[in-house]
């Protein structure tokens, strides 16, 4: 956290435990460091393909089963995150060759801490983003970012729907989340998050090293 804090200038306030591996114990942890634990129901494994334990056409099918899963009505009630990396030239051109394939099939993408009304997504008070209905509605920017956002995917299932979360396991690097609402009468809060492993940012929202850090897009 301190050297986080130390890098960005910013303390997080979320974070993706690496590979989704977690429980009572360690979200116990977190939550005594201020941080919200954030999991994905969908995982893309962009990564894996630079591993050579997955193909393009396998990491294309993940995002199409999410995309299908907006069609089909299984985001009506709540949104969906799909977890992907920003690794390299692959991971980010699939998710911004898909981003527009979601935007069309779900009703909102947003960032994950505008899904869940987080305001206020660092520690430090100088740093705000809008709540959803302000973000949806263009009422509100955030106090520090401009807009547009791109997903990814990688974990073990997530039950919320529509958070950051962030960290990169061994051999990941960094990670983005995307949670959506479909079209149609869908009430849940859809939102798209990234995480960049280092203090540069890429689409979405940015992250640092193992945690996630609900930024702004």
């Amino acid at each position: 956290m301190q050297a986080i804090k130390l890098v960005t200038g910013v303390t997080p306030t979320c974070w993706r435990p690496p590979f989704g591996d977690v429980d009572n114990r360690i979200r116990a942890i977190a939550k005594a460091l201020g941080l919200d634990t954030i999991l994905w129901e969908y995982d893309s494994d962009d990564w894996q393909v630079n591993a050579g334990k997955a193909t393009p056409e396998q990491v294309d099918n993940n995002y199409q089963a999410f995309v299908d899963g907006a069609k089909n009505g299984k985001f009506n009630e709540r949104g969906g995150i799909i977890l992907t990396h920003e690794i390299n030239n692959y991971t980010m051109g699939e998710a911004m060759k898909w981003y527009p394939v979601m935007k069309q099939a779900f009703q909102h993408l947003v960032p994950v801490g505008v899904a869940y009304n987080k305001t206020q997504p660092y520690v430090e008070k100088d740093h705000t983003q809008p709540s959803f209905a302000e973000y949806v509605s263009g009422e509100r920017k955030s106090s520090d970012s401009d807009s547009d956002s791109t997903p990814s995917g990688s974990g073990s299932g997530s039950q919320s729907s529509g958070t950051t979360s962030t960290g990169a396991g061994p051999g990941q690097s960094s990670s983005t989340a995307v949670s959506s609402t479909s079209k149609g009468k869908g009430t849940g809060n859809g939102a798209i998050s990234r995480f960049g492993g280092g203090t540069g940012s890429s689409f979405l929202l940015m992250v640092v090293g193992f945690v996630v850090v609900c930024l702004r897009i």
